[in-house]
């Protein structure tokens, strides 16, 4: 089973991606996608640092409630740290047994998680129960094989980038996940995607704040020398120094309603 290590130099280098101004820019889209309206009820798999959660919070308001379920306990000792509003709550607990009660929720929304639970059925399955009648669902994954980064050593990259994949469970989950929500009960709304595209070397970029994740993933596996890493590394940040950077990727949106 592929498992995100999240010690806390692990969750520091993730949040640096999350506070990058692609996935903040990110984060906006998904909030303009959801449409939240005052008063509703919304649950985040995968809650992660807060960051969404908390932004969702501004729009449901007091009279509404947001519940984050991570199955990290850093990651939720973090979101209730920073945690500014008594309508938004948190518990561990694994995306495939929620531990929350039947048709609780308006909205249920996972963003970069799923590719990562081994069992989509039963994630998806989850989703389904807790949503009201007439609820409905966004899912944001990866299909982590269609990522396209520039490099002079095209073996390197993708020695780097077949060791990455173990970091989920199904890398190119997008493939497969419509099916697998219509299996669940659900009707599908709207599939659509958001780019990232980095053409610069800027700490705030998705492409470049995941660098140092995933070198770090990688040497946790052993799966390449440390020395290797370390020059594809070198070359991403020459190649922008020579003002040949590139980086495109898109994360594709599953929108969704149970019936009614």
């Amino acid at each position: 089973m592929a498992e995100m290590d999240y010690e806390r130099a692990a969750a520091d280098r993730l949040e640096a991606v999350y506070l990058g101004v692609d996935v903040v820019a990110q984060r906006q889209f998904t909030l303009q996608k959801l449409s939240l309206k005052p008063d509703e009820h919304v649950l985040d798999i995968g809650s992660g640092p807060g960051f969404l959660a908390q932004s969702m919070a501004e729009l449901v308001g007091p009279d509404g409630a947001v519940h984050g379920v991570d199955l990290s306990a850093e990651m939720i000792r973090r979101s209730v740290d920073r945690n500014a509003h008594n309508w938004v709550t948190y518990s561990q607990a694994d995306a495939t047994d929620l531990s929350v009660a039947d048709q609780s929720y308006d909205v249920v929304v996972s963003t970069q998680v799923a590719e990562y639970v081994p069992d989509i059925s039963a994630f998806c399955a989850e989703a389904f129960r807790v949503l009201r009648p007439g609820g409905r669902g966004l899912i944001m994954a990866t299909d982590w094989n269609t990522i396209t980064w520039h490099t002079d050593n095209s073996d390197r990259m993708q020695k780097v980038m077949d060791a990455f994949k173990s970091h989920c469970a199904n890398s190119i989950l997008p493939r497969t996940l419509a099916p697998v929500l219509r299996d669940a009960g659900f009707e599908i709304i709207a599939v659509s995607s958001y780019p990232i595209v980095n053409i610069g070397w800027d700490a705030g970029n998705y492409s470049c704040s995941s660098i140092p994740f995933i070198v770090g993933y990688i040497k946790t596996q052993i799966s390449l020398p440390a020395a290797e890493l370390d020059a594809w590394a070198a070359e991403l940040k020459q190649l922008a120094d020579d003002g040949r950077y590139y980086y495109a990727t898109n994360r594709m949106i599953f929108e969704f309603r149970r019936p009614a």
